[in-house]
């Protein structure tokens, strides 16, 4: 028997507009235009056809009053539960600035913060690990999927980093591109191991072609 289990990443926000970088320290609100409502409206309709058995989400308010807003637009009566082990990377003082100041003026952390390799100099501007975020995030996803029963399918909102690393490790795969908000990826847990059926799925949006990748990184 099959459990899924479907990851969205959070709306755009203000800082994802503006290019400045952000993690689990800083938590700019979701921008709020037609076409935003529209992609949001889209994305439900897409997961009301799932018949959610829960939703849980990130503490951080994008991906709370995301998942709020879907939950909402599905017309369900779950809760939206919040689980710290979905909180996005920590960027330490990188947190708030924008792409630009970082190609300049630290050019080698940002190279590796982008390709995610754990490295004493990241450490020190106090970014948290990323094999301890991805252990992080993927206990989580465990402990979730114990407490399902066969055939059950659960959403998860929560963060561009995060969640790339986190499907990386459930899956075995280290080569997942970044997310675009409001992308909905799903995998199923098949005899003890987790399958990627879809990845950064945008296609059912109403307006796909302004969704951005995870740029507050790459």
């Amino acid at each position: 028997m099959d459990k899924r289990i479907i990851f969205v990443r959070h709306g755009k926000t203000q800082w994802n507009v503006t290019g400045r970088l952000q993690g689990a320290h800083g938590d700019s609100p979701l921008i709020d235009t037609p076409e935003v409502q529209a992609d949001l409206k889209a994305l439900a309709a897409y997961l009301k056809l799932a018949n959610l058995s829960a939703v849980y989400s990130s503490p951080l308010n994008r991906a709370y009053a995301t998942a709020k807003l879907l939950s909402k637009n599905i017309c369900t009566q779950l809760q939206v539960v919040t689980d710290p082990g979905l909180l996005e990377v920590s960027f330490g003082s990188f947190e708030g600035l924008k792409k630009e100041t970082l190609l300049n003026d630290y050019p080698t952390e940002f190279a590796l913060l982008s390709s995610r390799i754990d490295d004493p100099r990241l450490q020190q501007l106090g970014i948290e690990s990323f094999s301890d975020a991805q252990t992080r995030f993927c206990k989580t996803i465990n402990k979730l999927a114990k407490a399902m029963d066969d055939n059950q399918t659960i959403l998860v909102v929560s963060h561009g980093a995060i969640s790339q690393l986190g499907i990386q490790g459930l899956t075995n795969n280290r080569y997942l591109s970044g997310l675009s908000n409001l992308s909905l990826s799903q995998i199923v847990e098949k005899n003890g191991h987790f399958i990627i059926e879809k990845y950064n799925e945008t296609a059912f949006l109403t307006h796909p072609v302004i969704q951005q990748k995870n740029t507050s990184i790459k």
